[in-house]
C-alpha cells in the first residue's frame, strides 16, 4: 500500500478510538462518588454506572482498589488475527477480568502465583461487556508496535 493509504487508515483507526479515556481513574477514587466518570480523548465526559463500581469494589480486595484503573480498556488486536483482544492494563485488572468472565476460579489470595493469559477471544469480551458495560471499553489497534496513545498508566 502507499504511504498515503497507510496514513489514511491510521487516521481512521485513531478516530475510531476517540471514545477511549484520556486517562483512567483508580477504583479507590471512584468509590462513593455520586457521579463517577472519566474524560475521553476528545474531551467528552463518559459516566460509570454506580452499580458497576460497587460490584467491582466488592469483588476486589481493598488493598487492590488503587491498582484497578477504570475504564478497563480492551484492545481489538488486528495483528493477532480474527476476534482476538488484549487488555491495556495491568495483571490485577486482567485477573479481575478472568474472574468476572468465569475463567479463573482462584481466590485473590492466590493472585501472585497466577500465570496471566493475555489474549481474550470475542466470546469472552462479549461476556465481559455484558457484565461491565460502563467500566470497560473497546479500542482498536492495527499493529503490535508500541503506541504511546494507548499508555494509560
Amino acid at each position: 500500500m502507499s504511504k498515503f493509504i497507510d496514513k489514511m487508515i491510521e487516521h481512521d483507526i485513531d478516530t475510531l478510538n476517540d471514545h477511549l479515556p484520556e486517562s483512567r481513574v483508580p477504583l479507590s477514587e471512584l468509590i462513593g462518588v455520586t457521579s463517577p466518570h472519566f474524560r475521553t480523548r476528545i474531551g467528552e465526559i463518559s459516566v460509570f454506572q454506580i452499580e458497576e463500581i460497587e460490584k467491582i469494589s466488592l469483588e476486589v480486595p481493598n488493598k487492590f482498589h488503587k491498582d484497578i484503573n477504570l475504564p478497563i480498556v480492551i484492545l481489538r488486536r488486528l495483528d493477532y488475527g480474527h476476534g482476538i483482544y488484549t487488555v491495556a492494563g495491568n495483571k490485577i485488572e486482567l485477573f479481575l477480568i478472568h474472574r468476572i468472565i468465569g475463567y479463573v476460579d482462584l481466590g485473590w489470595e492466590e493472585f501472585s502465583g497466577w500465570k496471566p493469559v493475555e489474549k481474550l477471544a470475542r466470546p469472552q469480551v462479549q461476556i465481559l461487556r455484558q457484565k461491565l458495560p460502563s467500566t470497560t471499553t473497546i479500542g482498536i489497534v492495527i499493529s503490535s508496535k508500541e503506541d504511546s496513545s494507548f499508555n494509560f498508566d
